[in-house]
């Protein structure tokens, strides 16, 4: 049983986060549009989403399963990266809006996963940022900071 309480522990943890998602996502003011998605859609389908993964995981770690080992070393230098994409892309969002703070966060997490592409991810980001954002606060109605973008197209 004491090889089994950390992975069911991360399984319990895993359900937690997603029963919090759950109940926030329950408290979050708003109707559903005609086409039946509302803000709490999302945040529902991803708290469901970790719930269902916290309980395989759980059950999988009772029975004793492992996931296979990765073959080679952890490659070093991925987290810094990473973290320098999110934390500047919050640091960003406002200013310069959603759709280059995610290029921002899609270049440096490329980079951290061993890419060395800076123009050719830079512009695949700006335009999943775009796409994003076109999705998500002209189609849907979610407030994004659009930053340049709502110089060429404004809100009406």
């Amino acid at each position: 049983m004491g090889e089994k309480i950390g992975p069911l522990l991360l399984g319990v943890g895993v359900v937690g986060l997603g029963l919090f998602v759950l109940i926030g996502a329950g408290t979050l003011a708003g109707e559903a549009a005609h086409t039946g998605v509302g803000p709490r859609t999302f945040p529902m389908l991803i708290g469901a989403g970790l719930v269902v993964l916290g309980v395989a995981f759980v059950i999988a770690a009772w029975r004793g399963l492992e996931l296979p080992a990765t073959e080679g070393p952890a490659r070093r230098g991925v987290l810094p990266w990473i973290l320098g994409g999110l934390v500047g892309g919050i640091a960003i969002v406002e200013p310069l809006g959603f759709p280059l703070a995610a290029a921002w966060v899609f270049t440096l997490s490329t980079r951290g996963f061993g890419s060395r592409r800076w123009a050719h991810n830079a512009l695949i980001g700006v335009a999943l940022g775009v796409l994003v954002y076109v999705v998500f606060a002209r189609a849907l109605g979610v407030t994004l900071p659009g930053g340049p973008i709502e110089t060429f197209w404004p809100r009406t």
